[in-house]
């Protein structure tokens, strides 16, 4: 019996990433071809890009179409001017090869406080057409659902699907080696919206009572030169250590070896955390997360099940909540035993096939 061909899905990525790139290796029905402009993390390898192509903006429309797609992902309008560019380039492809066309929409601030008077009339004239061209927009959270909706009540959202993030691989995120009963880690950059301000201020709290307490930074970012101030000024360079950045590959040792990672959140103007990969890799390597319940972290993680949840931009919180973990053996081991099981449920191998029974029936679709 002859084989069939299986249908092409065609993925357009303003940056490439290794942890949003190889989960894509989990596809089964379909062929995957991924045409990116940039890749500015340094963590692909040539055997990671297999199946990709680096194009320039005025080229992928041609690029898209030679490839004679069966289905194209775009790109959600709301994330960068780059994106909103990507996001018409999609649009155009689906009109040229009559593919079908999904996207998924990350976005979860409220378009009045994202974006400027500008941007908002861009994204009135844009927006409904692109919507109603979609043939299913992933939502990754509440408040991605509520800015589709406001340009496009008829357009056929679908919820429940990590489509993009996929959520960890369980696999490479898994324990390793032995845990520092006292050591806390940070991975992420050092801005002011992840709360890594607060976090400095909660530990030293959390250290004046646990003096063996240790606390690994690992990232990089514009913050960094207050962050060591901080750490000088209150005397607390001993007990912390900015260890910079770290590729993809280094992350679940860095994970492992903590006894608590802490991801502490907090809600700005124009961005609040959209969906907080970082929570599901720490609980897959079996290392608990204290967490803020900003943006929407608390749709994916849930108070007590290997997460502690406190309310952000709340040093005195953070504080509080390291120092009953710590002193709490029942309550460490108890998150501690929870935390992988945990982030099973968001394993990338059930999230592609999830996506995959969708895509699915989407070409089923008239």
């Amino acid at each position: 019996m002859e084989n069939k061909t299986p249908p092409k899905l065609l993925f357009i990525t303003e940056a490439i990433r290794r942890d949003i790139q190889l989960p894509l290796k989990n596809f089964k029905d379909f062929e995957i071809v991924h045409l990116y402009l940039d890749a500015p993390y340094g963590d692909m390898t040539k055997k990671d890009l297999a199946g990709c192509k680096r194009v320039k903006m005025d080229e992928l429309l041609d690029a898209i179409v030679g490839q004679k797609p069966d289905i194209i992902q775009g790109v959600e309008p709301f994330g960068s001017k780059i994106g909103l560019k990507l996001s018409y380039i999609s649009y155009l492809a689906k009109k040229k090869t009559g593919a079908k066309l999904v996207c998924p929409v990350f976005e979860n601030r409220p378009i009045k406080e994202r974006f400027n008077l500008v941007q908002r009339i861009v994204l009135r004239f844009f927006c409904p057409r692109f919507f109603k061209s979609c043939d299913r927009i992933f939502a990754l959270n509440h408040g991605a659902v509520e800015n589709i909706r406001f340009y496009s009540k008829r357009a056929k959202v679908k919820t429940g699907i990590l489509w993009g993030v996929w959520g960890v691989d369980t696999d490479f995120f898994a324990p390793k080696g032995e845990k520092d009963e006292n050591l806390i880690v940070y991975i992420g950059r050092w801005v002011s919206e992840k709360g890594i301000m607060y976090l400095l201020e909660g530990f030293r709290g959390a250290l004046n009572k646990i003096p063996k307490l240790k606390l690994n930074l690992v990232g990089q970012g514009p913050l960094e030169e207050a962050m060591r101030c901080y750490v000088r000024d209150n005397v607390i360079s001993d007990a912390v250590r900015f260890l910079g950045f770290a590729k993809s590959s280094a992350l679940p040792g860095y994970f492992s070896r903590a006894s608590l990672a802490c991801y502490p959140s907090v809600k700005t103007r124009r961005w609040e955390e959209q969906v907080g990969t970082v929570n599901f890799q720490a609980l897959s390597c079996g290392t608990p997360v204290l967490t803020t319940r900003g943006g929407a972290i608390e749709e994916y993680i849930k108070d007590g099940e290997g997460a502690i949840l406190v309310e952000e931009k709340s040093a005195k919180s953070i504080e509080q909540a390291i120092i009953k973990f710590f002193s709490d053996q029942d309550l460490k081991k108890k998150l501690t035993a929870r935390a992988r099981e945990y982030a099973k449920k968001y394993d990338i191998k059930r999230g592609v096939e999830q996506a995959e029974k969708e895509l699915q029936e989407i070409l089923r679709e008239d």
